[in-house]
């Protein structure tokens, strides 16, 4: 009886032990060793990300170019904090639904304000909340337009689009900016 016991406990043990140590073994190589830069605010398993229509798409494990596995070069963060007059706002995620996927946009956005007056009056917890209300809703509609809808999301478009929505209810901005930009599709069941 003991044996069985024992059997049972210490042979899923092992397994998951081995499955672990072959996952490291045979896991892809680390992204620094790829050359590529890695963004500490990005989600995890955040496989498909955008990037502005200029730069080239990377290439996939077999060498191809991938439309969908594209990167946005996330913005310098001392550069951002260095110029006063851009307010962060934060992290939203927003679905974009298809008829065969969902897509799922997380942007990190920065608001750039005409004026330092503007700038410190948007970090207040209130107006910055009402500002983040107003994104959320601009983004909202954005994703019910065809500026998300395609396989990759011009973000200059869409920076514009959001600071002509916003611009409506907040005087002073100038533009929106995007810290980083993601974008992954999940297909639905």
């Amino acid at each position: 009886m003991k044996k069985a016991a024992i059997a049972f406990v210490a042979l899923p043990l092992l397994c998951m032990g081995a499955g672990y140590g072959a996952g490291l073994a045979l896991g892809p190589a680390p992204a620094e060793a790829a050359g590529t830069e890695i963004d500490e605010n990005a989600p995890l398993g955040a496989d498909e990300v955008v990037k502005d229509a200029g730069h080239t798409p990377e290439k996939d494990a077999h060498g191809e170019a991938s439309a969908k596995d594209e990167a946005q070069a996330p913005m310098d963060s001392y550069e951002l904090a260095k110029d006063r007059t851009v307010v962060r706002l934060g992290q939203m995620t927003i679905p974009v639904e298809k008829t065969n996927s969902v897509s799922y946009i997380v942007a990190d956005f920065a608001l750039k304000m005409g004026t330092l007056e503007l700038a410190e009056r948007y970090r207040r917890v209130e107006d910055a909340t009402r500002m983040r209300d107003s994104l959320l809703q601009a983004m909202n509609l954005a994703a019910e337009s065809a500026v998300l809808r395609g396989v990759a999301i011009d973000s200059e478009a869409l920076s514009r689009l959001l600071r002509d929505l916003i611009s409506k209810e907040h005087k002073g901005v100038d533009d929106v900016m995007f810290v980083s930009l993601y974008k992954q599709d999940v297909a639905r069941l």
